[in-house]
């Protein structure tokens, strides 16, 4: 079970540590300009959807897709994630 939670978010967690490793580094200095702000802007927006998934597991572990009508717990995930993914790319 862990480990298809990790293989649904494994390109945005390596995306995210790759970012994260040359944030950490300063290794974005020896990119152009416009280039820094799209990574930053990719690191935050991987870094919230990170944190949207974990926090749903834990909040709502059973979540049933298959429904032919939309329920309320489906449409708080739904938001958890825009909430989330919103948040971290506006930086706070």
């Amino acid at each position: 079970m862990m480990l298809e939670q990790l293989r649904r978010v494994a390109y945005d967690l390596l995306l995210a540590l790759v970012l994260l490793f040359v944030y950490g580094f300063e290794l974005y200095k020896y990119l152009p300009a416009p280039l820094q702000l799209i990574s930053v802007k990719i690191l935050l927006v991987s870094l919230g959807f990170l944190h949207a998934h974990i926090t749903r597991k834990l909040a709502f572990p059973a979540v049933d897709w298959e429904l032919e009508e939309v329920n309320a717990k489906n449409l708080l995930v739904i938001a958890l994630y825009v909430v989330f993914i919103y948040a971290y790319a506006n930086a706070g």
